[in-house]
């Protein structure tokens, strides 16, 4: 009778230790996996108006919610699960994550549309390291394809790579750059990441485990459960949020493969893969410089380059930074990159040229040190500067008798990088800073006439940048009344 009781108790205490019911542990309310989700749908990133609606492959109305049974949704998993070493299955868990994700009908779409600007990047990286393409989803359950994601732990970018973990997979994080938020660069780290734990653990839905816990939770989990490398007969072992992580990607997987099938209103986003290419960058400039010679939106540059935290490239001969932009302006960097180089050089000429004028301009001298500041003076003719191509500050300083200090406190210009067509206000006469050379104002010499053919994308205001005009010189030189333009249309440039 003892021997038979100790029986009965030795199963019971397995049965607790080892619940046959995998799918009885999950809250999705408490989950940080779905917090973390729900605080994406409310970023800036998702919500601009850079996307656009693409129609439904089987028309339905946009009000139009689809409703499928526990067994239709069943045979699609096991239909994913054919197609995949990844182990799929369907549970309540999954089912839970399923219904989340679906009643975030605007977000998901807009995510389906993301897919088609990130995927292809995931599919070529995972590809190189034999990773199962479907692992491309997990970026949905990681950063909701937002490459400039950040946890609160530290993690960043679409892959959500901590510090250490970002150097061991040679991620370049200075001040400048974080690699871990370049979409090919993070993608490439992932896929080798994945490959590198597949060799541990021999199953993919332990990848996925290890991705999200580490290593050492998994090891522990595995060491407990007696050596069991099943994900599913050993989930109750590891942390809360790991036991949600592989459902939320076996439902991120559905919703995005379904999500015609559920009527989502995807959105395209504002580029395509294949409308991105990149270029080389050998030479220090700001985003805001390389934007204004090139013609590409500043924040178009941001959103594909998102590596670059401080808007700044620090590109160097020896160290080229590549840049994606899209493919469209590809030629305009060709046909303006010597021009780009050659204008930092003079402003790197004229900047060393002030700082010695302006060494000289403060020494020490028996006046209180407050003297010595200097301070811009808003004497003289107030005058407004058009930079014409090839100007420095430091030329514009001299022709109107001040400094290139004073010029750009009067702009609030935090460098002295300046582009074609910007207008800048000068105060013309003598400052404390400079010498006693008169104010001058500037003659346009060259009357020789000039014409532009229009090309596509092109607009009054990048024509007027690039050839060191205004806006309003365009239209009263070619007699235009709105600033509409066709592809082809001839302008005068006074």
């Amino acid at each position: 009778m003892k021997k038979r009781f100790l029986t009965i108790l030795f199963l019971l205490s397995y049965l607790f230790l080892f619940p046959q019911n995998d799918s009885n542990t999950i809250n999705i309310d408490d989950s940080e996996i779905a917090l973390v989700f729900d605080k994406m749908t409310r970023e800036k990133f998702y919500n601009s108006n850079n996307f656009s609606p693409i129609k439904n492959k089987y028309n339905y109305p946009a009000s139009f919610v689809p409703e499928f049974s526990d067994s239709i949704i069943e045979a699609r998993i096991k239909a994913l699960d054919e197609s995949s070493p990844f182990e799929y299955r369907y549970n309540e868990d999954v089912k839970k994550w399923i219904n989340f994700y679906a009643s975030k009908r605007y977000f998901i779409g807009r995510l389906v549309g993301l897919t088609k600007l990130y995927y292809p990047i995931f599919e070529q990286c995972l590809d190189k390291y034999d990773v199962p393409l479907e692992m491309k989803h997990l970026a949905i359950v990681e950063s909701a394809l937002n490459p400039t994601a950040k946890s609160r732990a530290g993690a960043g970018g679409l892959w959500q790579f901590m510090y250490k973990t970002g150097l061991l997979y040679d991620l370049n994080i200075t001040s400048y750059v974080d690699d871990r938020f370049d979409p090919l660069k993070a993608s490439d780290a992932a896929a080798h990441h994945m490959k590198d734990l597949y060799n541990i653990y021999h199953d993919w839905a332990l990848v996925l485990a290890a991705y999200n816990a580490g290593p050492g939770s998994i090891n522990r989990a595995i060491k407990r459960a007696g050596g069991e490398t099943n994900y599913w007969k050993i989930k109750h072992l590891l942390p809360r949020e790991t036991q949600a992580y592989v459902p939320a990607f076996i439902a991120a997987s559905y919703v995005i493969t379904y999500s015609d099938e559920h009527n989502f209103p995807v959105q395209r986003p504002q580029f395509l893969d294949w409308e991105i290419d990149t270029v080389s960058v050998s030479e220090k400039m700001s985003f805001n410089f390389f934007s204004n010679f090139v013609g590409v939106d500043e924040d178009e540059l941001i959103f594909l380059n998102p590596q670059y935290i401080k808007k700044v490239i620090p590109g160097t001969s020896l160290n080229p930074c590549v840049i994606r932009l899209p493919r469209k302006y590809v030629m305009a960097f060709v046909e303006k990159e010597p021009i780009m180089y050659d204008s930092l050089k003079k402003i790197a000429t004229a900047d060393s040229a002030l700082i010695a004028i302006n060494s000289n301009d403060t020494k020490p001298n028996n006046t209180s040190s407050s003297a010595n500041v200097t301070r811009p003076v808003y004497s003289g003719q107030k005058n407004y500067h058009i930079v014409a191509k090839g100007e420095t500050l430091g030329g514009i300083a001299s022709k109107y008798g001040t400094n290139v200090n004073n010029i750009r406190s009067w702009n609030n210009l935090s460098s002295s990088v300046i582009y074609p067509g910007q207008k800048l206000l000068v105060y013309g006469g003598k400052s404390t800073t400079s010498s006693s050379t008169p104010s001058k104002s500037t003659v346009n010499t060259n009357t020789k006439k000039t014409y532009y053919t229009v090309k596509q994308g092109d607009t009054l205001w990048k024509i007027a940048s690039a050839n060191g005009v205004t806006v309003d010189n365009i239209k009263k030189a070619n007699g235009l009344k709105s600033d509409n333009l066709h592809v082809g249309q001839k302008l005068l440039i006074n």
